[in-house]
């Protein structure tokens, strides 16, 4: 399927929002009235695009009720037909494939039941956020805290943020702490240093330099690493600087992240992505982000402590994989191994 086909399914979908909405979108819709409380909204389509973008920006997720107790929404496709919103509504959506939970490598090789799904995914995507944006707009509503003027609801999304496309996941994110001289000096001395048992530096987190292009297995490869941190002891990853000790900065890695807003937010929220995805949310627990400056170059330091509770694992394909760090490098264990390693460093 092409990137025109795909859409086109997209295109055809009629999202839903639940009954239990209405009054709220009819205090807000002027449904073909010229007049009304609240009339900033005209066609009803408009008001669920804006709650979908208020939602997405103050990450509020709400699945829909059953079948029942919802109603069919018209087509995406007739959304403000013969314009470019819904294109710019379907950039927003694309930015966000990650969270929704397939990438665009993988669509190219999917079979049309495997599409389907995915795109069954991208509706239940708006209308989580959607419902999510829509109940905000309710209690608001109900506690008399919206002020009706002409600017009502761009000034509540301003509340909510700079960019549309810096949306927060749908995760615990990694707490990024403030960089301070004592820190940056520290870093600096374990470059000078090299890697050892607890420290391991990286290139970039996802571009492989050979090819130039976003590489998974660069991606996983920091993860191995953390993990291995997390099952042996306490270490540090520095990504951004080479095994030779060189200070590269995470330029490479922010320009493959295209034209955002927000280069930095888009590498952390990628990092996020992929801890989640590889290891699960308790990983965060034993993880704290910095972003220092070494010799005029960002690069991204991620101190990481032993994970005392039990061992972690990384999910692989499917495949759970269980890494330990040795002197300088990760290994990973067969059955066996890990069995007697876990025995020995949790008993």
């Amino acid at each position: 399927m092409n990137s025109e086909t795909f859409k086109n399914q997209i295109l055809i979908k009629r999202p839903r929002y639940a009954n239990s909405r209405i009054p709220i979108i009819q205090a807000f819709a002027s449904k073909g009235k010229s007049k009304s409380e609240y009339s900033q909204f005209g066609p009803i389509y408009e008001l669920y695009i804006y709650a979908f973008v208020l939602g997405l920006k103050r990450n509020l997720k709400l699945p829909l009720p059953n079948r029942n107790l919802t109603t069919e929404f018209i087509e995406v496709g007739k959304w403000k037909r013969d314009s470019t919103l819904v294109d710019f509504l379907l950039m927003i959506i694309f930015s966000h494939c990650e969270e929704i939970g397939f990438s665009w490598n993988e669509l190219e090789d999917m079979e049309e039941v495997q599409l389907n799904v995915v795109i069954n995914d991208i509706i239940t995507f708006i209308e989580s956020y959607a419902n999510g944006g829509l109940e905000y707009l309710q209690k608001e509503y109900e506690d008399n805290n919206l002020l009706n003027s002409p600017y009502m609801f761009v000034d509540l999304l301003a509340e909510s943020c700079g960019n549309i496309f810096d949306g927060e996941i749908n995760c615990i994110t990694l707490e990024k702490e403030d960089v301070d001289e004592d820190l940056i000096t520290a870093t600096v001395r374990l470059i000078e240093q090299g890697e050892t048992s607890n420290t391991e530096f990286k290139s970039t987190l996802r571009v492989n330099l050979n090819t130039n292009i976003p590489d998974d297995k660069m991606e996983l490869s920091c993860i191995k690493t953390l993990a291995g941190f997390m099952n042996t002891k306490s270490g540090t990853l520095l990504i951004g600087v080479s095994d030779k000790k060189e200070v590269l900065g995470l330029y490479t890695d922010f320009k493959s992240f295209g034209n955002k807003h927000d280069l930095l937010d888009e590498f952390q929220k990628h990092l996020d992505n992929l801890i989640e995805k590889y290891m699960g949310n308790s990983a965060f627990a034993v993880l704290t982000l910095y972003f220092p400056e070494i010799e005029g170059k960002m690069i991204c330091r991620l101190d990481v402590d032993f994970r005392k509770n039990g061992p972690i694992f990384v999910k692989n394909k499917g495949v759970e994989e269980f890494y330990i760090r040795r002197a300088a490098s990760t290994r990973a264990l067969n059955p066996s191994e890990m069995m007697a390693y876990i025995e020995n460093h949790w008993s």
